[in-house]
């Protein structure tokens, strides 16, 4: 007979969870047609708003640089709000807004920076489906980069 362990993962739930955009910028740099190499840089910022409501905040910010021009600058800045109903855990809930809040959050930034880029007659950037552990890696604050080819 053999025995065989199983390990239970605690899941934190969240009560409310609220979606604030809190920035939108976009700037066309007028840039004739070509292919360009799109490196957005994401960042996340985790904070506790009072004792049982917490955020976190992805930002995108795509810029045109001398080496890499880019026919637009934009950032956006997402906020997922999470509210608990019992906080017992501080360590679980740091964990659960640095990975499954962006896990929750990213989706939605992708969509924003298609939209907007659509409704800038450009066209649309779709943004990739990525890991989070390989986005924000060892789950620190920290910035993100890829490269996506536009035509």
């Amino acid at each position: 007979m053999s025995s065989s362990s199983c390990e239970v993962v605690a899941m934190i739930k969240h009560k409310k969870m609220t979606l604030i955009t809190d920035k939108i910028e976009y700037q066309n740099n007028n840039l004739a047609r070509g292919e360009f190499k799109l490196k957005p840089l994401l960042s996340r910022e985790i904070k506790k708003m009072t004792e049982h409501v917490y955020f976190t905040r992805l930002n995108i910010k795509i810029e045109t640089t001398m080496e890499n021009p880019f026919p637009i600058n934009l950032t956006i800045s997402l906020r997922g709000v999470f509210e608990f109903d019992n906080v017992f855990n501080e360590n679980e809930i740091t964990e659960f807004l640095k990975k499954e809040a962006v896990e929750i959050l990213y989706p939605y930034l992708r969509t924003l920076v298609t939209n907007v880029t659509t409704m800038a007659l450009l066209p649309p950037i779709v943004l990739p489906i990525v890991d989070v552990s390989k986005l924000f890696p060892d789950n620190k604050e920290s910035s993100a980069t890829f490269n996506i080819n536009i035509q």
